[in-house]
């Protein structure tokens, strides 16, 4: 059919023996890495200084069988306009904690707290 003789019909056998073992060892490595995303990772504190990092926005998403809160941010990164002159212009950045339902509300309400100081 496929023009395979036994020795390749053998020895793709034995790759695809191969190949199952080593997605049972991912799968075990994915399974005890989620377990930790959901125990001590999660349960981590965070301080963060709103305004040094000129946050604008904090969200919660749901990405690969896990929950994160991603924090928008502007930074300034140096432009070369010409020869020896440099100036800054804001980028937007994301940055990805994981941690729990408790920790992100808590972060919110900081968030809010320093949006409220802001407007003043």
């Amino acid at each position: 059919m496929f023009g395979f003789n036994a020795i390749e019909v053998s020895n793709l056998k034995v790759r695809i023996e191969e190949l199952e073992k080593e997605n049972e060892k991912l799968s075990y490595a994915n399974t005890v890495y989620k377990a930790r995303l959901e125990t001590e990772m999660a349960t981590a504190p965070f301080a963060i200084n709103w305004s040094i990092m000129n946050a604008f926005s904090i969200e919660r998403q749901w990405e690969n069988g896990s929950h994160r809160t991603i924090i928008g941010y502007m930074l300034q990164e140096p432009v070369v306009v010409t020869e020896g002159a440099v100036t800054t212009k804001d980028v937007v950045r994301e940055w990805t904690l994981y941690c729990s339902a408790t920790e992100h509300e808590r972060l919110v309400n900081e968030f809010n707290e320093f949006n409220k100081g802001k407007k003043k």
